[in-house]
């Protein structure tokens, strides 16, 4: 069970920033206007974001403490804290988020910054809180920041699948139905031998992949595993008719092998794609 889970995992496994004034210009642009405006913190915060962004650290570094020094500590704070996150100094990042967040309690994307830092400092008690304050903040949360989320319950959590699945469900019901959640959520189903659910989770997909020959293999990996193996005969037959009305590439070869294989272990003699 537990080889057949790795291979189907193998099979399917396939940026909030805190905006600031001036941030869609140029560095060029900023330079100019700064020029002509030395004290605006706010067009430095700006520059030095960019700076930041394209690895000039010591230019990024010498506009936020500028910054720092006309204008309000907290205001550069966000900022700063993503510049130590680049740099791989992550506790340091979370002093300057912390700070942050003491003024700005309701920001998203503080929130989002702090959880990733701390998965990174290896503090996942405060990743995963803040994760969570993320979620319940943002209107639009990002689909990979829950499986980002999912993936740390899972590692770090001794119910951490189940805590994963109610997390993925939670995203799924904000989200609306997820390709990208509901495979993991599928995949963790198989991990906990729930293949029941594994498949019902799959074949709620089924109006959004199910004409691809990919969501037939997945399915007859799936009915294999439930022993259901007449289903599995026509889910791979499917995914193969499927196949063969499709233009040749490198990635639907390798379809055609899989599918190849799975006749071969269905008792069927396959056929070339």
């Amino acid at each position: 069970m537990l080889i057949a889970v790795c291979a189907l995992s193998v099979l399917i496994s396939s940026r909030t920033v805190q905006a600031h004034a001036g941030d869609h210009r140029s560095i060029a642009e900023l330079d100019t206007i700064i020029k002509e405006n030395l004290v605006d913190p706010s067009l430095l915060v700006a520059r030095g974001a960019l700076y930041s962004r394209s690895g000039q650290w010591e230019k990024a570094e010498r506009d936020l403490s500028r910054a720092e020094t006309i204008g309000k500590k907290h205001d550069v704070a966000f900022e700063f804290g993503q510049f130590y996150y680049r740099l791989g100094e992550y506790e340091k990042a979370l002093q300057y988020i912390d700070a942050y967040i003491g003024v700005y309690p309701t920001r998203p994307a503080a929130f989002l910054l702090r959880a990733r830092a701390a998965s990174k400092a290896e503090q996942f008690g405060i990743a995963s809180e803040s994760y969570q304050t993320y979620f319940s903040l943002s209107a639009n949360p990002q689909p990979g920041e829950y499986l980002a989320a999912a993936r740390l319950l899972c590692s770090t959590n001794p119910d951490g699948i189940n805590s994963a699945l109610a997390l993925l469900d939670r995203g799924i019901s904000k989200l609306g139905l997820n390709p990208q959640l509901q495979r993991y959520a599928m995949l963790l189903e198989l991990r906990r031998d729930d293949t029941k659910s594994a498949l019902s989770r799959w074949y709620s997909l089924k109006n959004q992949l199910g004409g691809t020959p990919e969501w037939g293999v997945t399915l007859a990996r799936l009915l294999i595993l439930a022993d259901r193996v007449a289903d599995a005969r026509l889910a791979v037959q499917a995914a193969k008719d499927r196949l063969t009305m499709l233009r040749r590439t490198p990635a639907r070869k390798a379809t055609g092998e899989t599918i190849a294989h799975l006749m071969r272990q269905l008792g069927e003699a396959p056929t070339n794609y």
